[in-house]
């Protein structure tokens, strides 16, 4: 069975080739991982294809493969170019990612909107990693900004699945100092998943 990851909102029409659509600069994306596309409005979209393995959507292998060719695009989440997926389980996944210069607001802490994509992009690999395999669409996200991280940290994101019903699905993101524990945000997203 081929599951469909669709990050941005409209959704573009199936992916038709491997090569040569634009912004790839002429290379194939990696074995399992679909093409980028355009919807009616514009806006980038990422599809990601890969067969069933096991219970789970997606192996920890080709999760990692789908976040490498996702922030190897020519869109917006390459910013998180340099984090890492350290584990997966079912509904829980674990990242982690030096705060560089890039990263930060004008005051030289992790920026506000970079935490708030880490919470969307983290939490969705997270869904991914559960039975149903869908990446849902964001209907709410909050983020509460609890101290700063400056550059040079290290940060874990870890993501944890609440709830999946027939309809919504319910997650909660940590930011923590990886070397203190240190909360250092802490985001909430419900994604409709549809039926």
């Amino acid at each position: 069975m081929i599951i469909l990851l669709l990050l941005l909102l409209p959704p573009p029409p199936p992916p038709r080739r491997l090569h040569g659509y634009p912004g790839s600069r002429g290379e194939a994306p990696p074995a399992g991982v679909g093409v980028p596309g355009r919807g009616r409005s514009g806006c980038l979209s990422v599809w990601v294809a890969v067969g069933r393995a096991g219970s789970m959507g997606f192996t920890l292998e080709s999760l990692r493969e789908a976040m490498k060719y996702m922030v190897e695009s020519q869109g917006f989440d390459r910013v998180l170019r340099k984090m890492k997926l350290l584990s997966a389980t079912p509904g829980k996944v674990v990242c982690e990612m030096k705060v560089e210069e890039e990263h930060t607001n004008r005051g030289g802490t992790l920026h506000g909107g970079l935490t708030a994509t880490l919470v969307d992009v983290v939490s969705t690999t997270a869904l991914l990693y559960t039975e149903r395999a869908l990446p849902g669409v964001s209907v709410d996200m909050n983020i509460t900004y609890t101290s700063a991280a400056k550059i040079g940290e290290e940060i874990l994101i870890t993501a944890q699945i609440l709830k999946q019903g027939r309809n919504l699905a319910f997650a909660t993101v940590d930011l923590t100092n990886k070397a203190t524990g240190k909360l250092i945000a802490q985001g909430r997203h419900t994604k409709y998943l549809g039926n």
